[in-house]
């Protein structure tokens, strides 16, 4: 009798493991490519748990899954400052959890809650393009109310 517990024991435990299929096949980090028009731009990437970087564009980064939602600033000289939001979403591995859980009647939560904690089952995407818009300088008339002449200036 004690055999049969041993063996349901060791088999639930087993599929519990199993369930962290994303931590075991996936990795915890992406490697994207970062693209600006024009290029040459300078971005900044920040994102959760202190994850930070600075590229020159084109570039390759690396980026941990669970540092998602990592916010993309770049600047070049002649266009505006630009701010992008880069998000990890679900890879094919988060659904071989969801399986395992149905499979077992919820038992292999713990792999899910081990994938979710390392970033597993998340991805980036691997290649990214960010479009800078140009500063463009604009004819602005001020008009004074004490009645002196207008002034034209050129407002960004």
């Amino acid at each position: 009798m004690i055999g049969s517990w041993g063996k349901r024991a060791a088999g639930l435990t087993a599929v519990a493991l199993l369930a962290a299929c994303a931590s075991v096949v996936g990795s915890t980090e992406s490697t994207v490519q970062i693209r600006t028009t024009p290029d040459k731009a300078r971005c900044d990437l920040r994102g959760y748990e202190d994850f930070t970087a600075s590229v020159e564009t084109p570039a390759t980064v690396t980026i941990p899954n669970r540092a998602s939602p990592v916010t993309v600033t770049c600047r070049s000289d002649g266009f505006r400052q630009s701010s992008y939001t880069l998000t990890a979403s679900a890879d094919g591995w988060i659904w071989g959890n969801s399986a395992f859980m149905l499979a077992t009647g919820g038992v292999a939560i713990l792999g899910a809650l081990v994938d979710e904690t390392r970033g597993a089952g998340k991805a980036y995407a691997e290649d990214v393009e960010y479009r800078l818009s140009p500063e463009r300088q604009r004819p602005v008339k001020l008009r004074s109310r004490n009645g002196e002449p207008p002034q034209d200036i050129l407002a960004r």
